[in-house]
């Protein structure tokens, strides 16, 4: 009998319970329905202990999950607040839906300020066609799989300069959302641009190298034959005055209808002149020849001794075609001791500074109207304690103190189109500095002239001791 159906029997039949058949047949039954009764129990509770477990283990692993993700999600926010490059969120309608701090590390902007925003309000205008294009082809694309394009554009910063940013871009069809990377490479396009310009510089270099060598051969023949001739002339005009000098008068005056024909006190007076000129030109151009062969010459990798004296000389030849019509160059040369350096690169250097200051003084004259005599270029050297002091002085327009900060910026002139390519300053800045651990001085006036100082140092002190 089932132990709950006896102790019921019990509380109810206190004496005895009945002993019918009937009541025999009830109790079996009801003992039989209480031990169906805990089977099923037994059987609900290890189905709920098994759904409990089971749940338990959902809920920790869900728990894990949610940990997994935020942690994943808290180290992506890391990387978008710490990532050196611009990551952008924006929508179809290319609206700034979220930025990342590199916004303001790169151009300046606070990226919260940025949200809700145009994000081609910040492109330069020439730019925008080529973006829209982008965008517009990429919202287009639909496929397994994102499709990634490759943009670069120039964006203003918050100062209003323009920046070079090359980013990579892909759409998310559902959401309706372009997601892109953005990175500034102003820096590596500007020294490319200069790497490109350097290349063609230097096969120009060896074009003129070669050009001057192969000038330099039938220069020498001019000058021989030119100095062959004014000797023979010379002796010439000796054999005649010892003719002259026999000749009775009628034989002078037989001679002169011959004499007169040719024109010979005119060719007495001015042939030796003439001769005199021509060996002048042809000295000149055996100078330039010799300068643009030694200044072609391209620098080794390492550095050697050269005269920097004898490198202002060259530059100066070099540059005399923009010089000569607009100024005279005094020159005050100390005495140098030879200086380990990359020569070539100085050269070019030097020649950029006498080339500025043609094109300031030629400024101010068509300004202000200063005559061309009264200008002048100097170029002087000395030394002072442990460096080489070079300065170039000249009388031209001068800079303006609002971009004295900016003249070694790539590509930044003041130069009409065509005269300037932004190019000669920034390779000063990088042969006196990056080169050579140099330093480089500036003074200027408006409307009365600019002097640039460079300072570069011995490579040991036994220069110095050498030069005391």
């Amino acid at each position: 009998m089932h132990p709950l159906l006896a102790r019921q029997l019990r509380r109810y039949f206190k004496d005895a319970p009945p002993t019918g058949p009937g009541f025999a047949e009830f109790v079996t039954a009801v003992g039989d329905a209480y031990r169906a009764a805990d089977e099923d129990r037994a059987l609900l509770e290890h189905s709920l202990a098994l759904a409990s477990r089971e749940v338990e283990e959902r809920y920790h692993a869900l728990k894990r999950d949610v940990a997994e993700r935020e942690r994943a999600q808290s180290e992506r926010d890391a990387f978008f607040r710490a990532s050196p490059d611009m990551l952008t969120i924006i929508d179809e309608h290319l609206r700034v839906v979220l930025a990342n701090p590199g916004w303001t590390r790169v151009l300046g902007y606070e990226a919260p300020a940025l949200v809700g925003l145009s994000f081609l309000d910040t492109v330069h205008p020439d730019d925008v066609a080529g973006v829209l294009e982008q965008t517009q082809a990429l919202a287009c694309e639909v496929g397994p799989r994102a499709t990634v394009r490759d943009l670069e554009f120039r964006q203003r910063t918050s100062r209003g300069e323009w920046r070079t940013i090359s980013a990579c871009a892909t759409f998310d069809a559902e959401r309706h959302r372009f997601f892109a990377v953005g990175r500034d490479v102003t820096t590596q396009r500007a020294m490319a641009r200069e790497l490109e310009q350097t290349n063609r510089l230097e096969a120009v270099g060896q074009l003129a190298s070669g050009m001057a060598h192969e000038i330099n051969t039938p220069i020498q023949y001019i000058g021989d034959n030119v100095q062959f001739a004014a000797e023979g002339f010379d002796g010439v005009l000796s054999y005649l005055s010892a003719v002259e000098g026999v000749l009775s008068a009628d034989q002078r005056a037989a001679l002169a209808p011959a004499a007169e024909a040719a024109d010979l006190e005119y060719i007495r007076d001015e042939m030796a002149r003439s001769l005199g000129e021509a060996r002048e030109g042809v000295k000149r151009v055996a100078e330039l020849v010799k300068a643009l062969k030694e200044f072609a010459h391209p620098d080794h990798a390492e550095k050697e001794h050269a005269d920097i004296n004898k490198a202002l000389e060259r530059a100066i030849v070099m540059a005399r075609g923009e010089l000569r019509h607009v100024a005279q160059v005094d020159t005050e040369f100390g005495q140098l001791p030879p200086l380990c350096c990359h020569i070539g690169s100085l050269s070019q250097v030097f020649l950029n500074l006498l080339v500025n200051s043609a094109h300031a003084i030629e400024e101010r004259t068509q300004k202000h109207g200063v005559p061309m005599s009264e200008h002048r270029v100097r170029v002087a050297t000395c030394v002072e304690g442990e460096e080489i002091v070079i300065r170039v002085s000249d009388t031209g327009c001068g800079i303006p103190a609002a971009i004295r900060d900016r003249i070694y910026e790539p590509f930044f002139t003041t130069k009409p189109m065509g005269k300037g390519s932004g190019q000669g300053m920034p390779l000063v800045r990088n042969v006196i500095i990056g080169k050579h651990g140099g330093r480089i001085e500036l003074e200027s006036e408006e409307n009365v002239g600019t002097t640039f100082t460079l300072r570069l140092p011995f490579e040991s002190p036994s220069q110095v001791r050498k030069v005391a």
